[in-house]
């Protein structure tokens, strides 16, 4: 790498040697690392040190860059030229029912579910995340939100329940008008490190950032009169540079997670269930009715909730369909490239 480089590399948010050496190939003459800020129609905001922020044209080799990327970039002609590999990645089934997979967010160390407690925890809703942050391989961090507009019975029970199914993440619940619970949240984070956060329209990401902050960087949301759900903000992920050097991606509010090719995802995210099946007289046991089936026993047992079985039957079959779909497309002639992932 060239001095011109490393003169870059020291300013730029989340730089390490090991980002170095992953952009070294990229870095040809000419070229200057930095990292994507923000994405908006085929352009992309790009961080090349200090508060320096390029608006690059994106390349044909590079036109799947997000929010979080690590690039090379051409500054003469404006454009990004190069991706590095990435070490997490946030994938989703994309939307409207197309069989391809759609990247949210890049190079995050930690992803927190953020849910709302009011109007209601969905339980089933953060097991969903748990599989896609697992599967990308970030830790996952479950941060409850809007604890002031519920009583501490309603919040200590939603707070049970997120620890029942993140099996080990931290679950932090946080008051949006006063803070309470923020300085909890930030020392579960290191300097340097990259967050992202992820969560529906309305949950109050804005507002953790803004807490997190300690000053507005985000616009927050009004609470619409009825249903007490928050408007959305966000409208494209987006990299976030905090005092005491904490990088923030913050994602537009989704409806809808429908899971990409996320099996090892899945397996982290019920390892209770993956545990009891090491006990299943057949190896290859589905879970259903097969006779010896130790994970329907301790449903039937209440030792696993019935709620819980029910939701990994639910995402086994929707990745099970996916496949099915993947494996027929690649029976077709002329595909335009071949698929990776569980067989």
């Amino acid at each position: 790498m060239t001095d011109q480089h490393d003169h870059h590399a020291p300013s730029l948010p989340g730089w390490t040697s090991e980002v170095a050496a992953s952009l070294r190939s990229g870095l040809i003459e000419g070229r200057i690392p930095g990292r994507v800020v923000r994405v908006d129609r085929g352009e992309a905001d790009v961080a090349t040190g200090g508060d320096d922020v390029m608006r690059c044209r994106t390349s044909t080799v590079a036109k799947d860059v997000v929010a979080g990327d690590w690039v090379a970039i051409d500054p003469a002609a404006e454009r990004v030229d190069a991706i590095a590999p990435r070490r997490t990645a946030f994938v989703r089934r994309a939307a409207r029912g197309a069989h391809r997979p759609q990247t949210l967010a890049a190079n995050a160390d930690m992803v927190a579910a953020v849910h709302a407690l009011q109007p209601g925890f969905s339980p089933r809703r953060l097991e969903r995340e748990l599989v896609i942050i697992h599967e990308s391989g970030a830790t996952p961090i479950v941060v409850l939100t809007k604890a002031d507009l519920v009583d501490s019975v309603e919040r200590d029970a939603a707070v049970e329940s997120a620890t029942a199914v993140s099996l080990g993440a931290a679950v932090v619940a946080v008051n949006n008008r006063d803070g309470t619970g923020i300085d909890t949240l930030r020392a579960l984070l290191r300097p340097g490190a990259t967050l992202a956060l992820i969560g529906a329209s309305g949950v109050g990401k804005s507002t953790i950032v803004n807490r997190l902050a300690g000053r507005e960087l985000m616009r927050e949301g009004e609470i619409r009169a009825g249903d007490s759900k928050g408007r959305h903000t966000t409208t494209a992920a987006r990299l976030l540079t905090l005092d005491g050097d904490l990088l923030l991606l913050d994602t537009p509010g989704v409806r809808a997670l429908a899971l990409w090719e996320s099996w090892d995802g899945l397996a982290a995210t019920f390892a209770d269930i993956e545990s009891l099946a090491e006990r299943c007289r057949f190896p290859d046991c589905l879970h259903d009715d097969e006779p010896g089936c130790a994970v329907v026993a301790a449903a039937a047992d209440a030792s696993l909730p019935s709620e819980r079985l029910d939701s990994w039957r639910k995402l086994r079959d929707e990745m099970g369909e996916l496949d099915a779909v993947l494996t027929e497309r690649d029976r077709r002639p002329n595909r335009s490239r071949p698929r990776s992932g569980r067989s």
